[in-house]
């Protein structure tokens, strides 16, 4: 069974090489908004959590969150996730949960159209708005 498990403090920099990899590609579709290193640094500094997907103790999967408060709702946002089986229906569900336990009424990402595709068959997100950018 995988279990998902935040990181305490303690473990970032021994783990980090092992999740680093997951979430790199996961960064692919962020446009240059940050790279690894940046997503380090929030996680590190806490203005995102890392959670992992453990499966008979070696991590196979990865995700960053960060938490929004907006005036209806707390938001947890998927910022980076990568790795096997971690959209998987019964783990994301421990993803939802944890968002929950921190006070969160709705779970988010931005995705592009084949990963949304995969978060709505897999993990029951709905298309709610598109995210469309220009450089300018």
């Amino acid at each position: 069974m995988i279990e998902v498990q935040t990181v305490p403090d303690n473990y970032l920099y021994s783990i980090w090489p092992l999740v680093e990899p997951m979430l790199h590609k996961a960064l692919t579709v962020s446009h240059n908004d940050y790279d690894i290193n940046h997503l380090k640094l929030y996680v590190t500094n806490k203005a995102q959590t890392l959670l992992v997907a453990v499966e008979d103790n070696k991590i196979v999967g990865a995700a960053t969150l960060s938490i929004l408060n907006y005036p209806n709702h707390r938001v947890a946002t998927i910022i980076a996730m990568g790795g096997r089986a971690i959209v998987k229906p019964e783990v994301f569900e421990q993803v939802v949960q944890w968002a929950k336990s921190q006070g969160a009424t709705k779970i988010r990402a931005a995705a592009r159209e084949a990963q949304a595709r995969l978060y709505r068959q897999k993990a029951g997100l709905d298309t709610t708005m598109y995210v469309i950018e220009k450089l300018i």
